[in-house]
């Protein structure tokens, strides 16, 4: 689709999101600012793929499942980044550390919250940023507790190295990823930037499904001596995470 196109679909799946119910072709092209059948071929095209359905008695439109699904996806990481905030930041300050939160997106980790040490020596990371999901303490807690079948797609695809420390014989990760599950975290030294290391845990669902990723960032030569004492607190923080979210 061109860029106008794309413009005129977000902009009528807006107006039927913000509506919340049902309007008809007339309205939407009122509102829209869009002619009648340039509307009504858009939300064709869209019905076929149930982002949008018609109802066929009255000829009211209205946002199909897959939207919904898609909006309430948005809601559930929202209410996620808001139950994790407070004791994302108790952690910061408890270890003087970043800590982030992500979650499996695709073939990668998406972060969706971060809290930053304020100390200086630090490495970044973005909100909406790519973590990969097979390397880090992040991308192994994640794939650690992921469902089987994607673990094992996962596994058997060719891994890019990210620094010499990246394990990415299938073997070897599969035995570090078993181990990971037994104990309940993650450690990673200088596995995809030189100088960093990192301690993860999984924020799981009251029935142990995955949600999240959440991690302990900091340079190596700061994390290493006192890693072992930051183990408890990242899994502690983790689960009052999913305190908040039961």
């Amino acid at each position: 689709m061109s860029n106008g196109l794309t413009g005129k679909v977000m902009k009528l799946l807006e107006i039927l999101f913000l509506a919340g119910g049902t309007m008809d072709l007339k309205e939407l092209s009122e509102r829209s600012d869009i002619p009648k059948s340039t509307v009504h071929r858009i939300l064709t095209s869209l019905g076929k793929d149930r982002w949008v359905i018609q109802d066929p008695r009255t000829r009211l439109y209205r946002l199909g499942p897959r939207m919904m699904i898609f909006a309430k996806g948005r809601q559930m990481r929202q209410e996620l980044v808001r139950q994790s905030d407070i004791p994302m930041r108790d952690l910061v300050k408890e270890a003087g550390e970043t800590t982030v939160l992500a979650v499996p997106d695709g073939e990668v980790a998406r972060c969706i919250h971060i809290v930053e040490t304020p100390k200086a020596i630090k490495f970044s990371f973005s909100v909406g940023g790519e973590l990969p999901i097979y390397a880090g303490a992040m991308g192994k807690i994640l794939l650690a507790y992921c469902q089987e079948t994607f673990r094992e797609w996962m596994l058997d695809q060719t891994l890019r190295p990210f620094t010499e420390n990246t394990l990415i014989d299938s073997i070897k990760l599969r035995e570090e990823l078993s181990a990971i599950r037994e104990r309940g975290y993650s450690i990673s030294i200088e596995e995809i930037n030189p100088g960093g290391m990192a301690i993860g845990a999984p924020v799981l669902s009251p029935r142990g499904d995955l949600i999240a990723g959440l991690i302990l960032s900091g340079p190596r030569f700061k994390f290493e001596d006192k890693s072992e004492d930051l183990v408890i607190p990242v899994m502690e923080t983790a689960k009052r995470i999913e305190r908040n979210l039961a």
